[in-house]
């Protein structure tokens, strides 16, 4: 059984280590994660932000998380973004070819990513732990940003932050591989 307390931000507070779940403390160290300011972070983005926010307003409704996975399905359908994941997870012609359809579908990939990356990192922020199919995506979400970051290599060479995105997005991997549920 999870434990039930919940580790919501103080509005006026904001994001911090001391209204953050102490397992998620412990496991994301770096301030990064506590700063809404970068970009690179799970909820520095306009994206990742704007999840979380959401994330906590839905738990501050729910008694319990058995429906975080809906509650992402929902927050994604809600933008519209039509990510078409079965062609893009399963293929990597289709997903080049999807990406080249349309200069804004990147910006839809990477804000699919993001939003599933803080959904995950959110719910161990407040809950202390990832639902299993949750952390699944969460993976495989950052995956594909680092294969996004691959790609922004090649087609803008001169990408000042290209290392950083890498680096932030291999930490968040890493603690994302230190979770297990059991």
């Amino acid at each position: 059984m999870q434990n039930k307390v919940r580790y919501l931000d103080d509005s006026e507070q904001g994001l911090a280590r001391e209204t953050s779940h102490p397992r998620f403390v412990a496991l994301a160290v770096e301030d990064f994660y506590y700063d809404v300011g970068d970009d690179f972070s799970p909820f520095g983005s306009d994206d990742g932000n704007d999840t979380l926010s959401a994330l906590e307003d839905w738990y501050r409704e729910s008694a319990n998380d058995d429906g975080v996975v809906e509650f992402l399905a929902d927050f994604l359908d809600g933008w519209g973004l039509d990510v078409p994941w079965d062609r893009v997870r399963a293929d990597l012609d289709a997903r080049k070819q999807w990406l080249a359809e349309d200069d804004m579908h990147e910006v839809y990939f990477r804000s699919d990513c993001r939003a599933i990356v803080a959904t995950a990192f959110g719910q161990l922020k407040i809950a202390g732990h990832i639902n299993a199919d949750l952390l699944k995506q969460a993976k495989a979400a950052i995956a594909d940003q680092l294969w996004m970051n691959a790609y922004a290599r090649v087609k803008y060479p001169k990408w000042p932050y290209a290392e950083q995105e890498a680096e932030r997005l291999q930490q968040m991997q890493s603690v994302l591989g230190q979770v297990s549920n059991a």
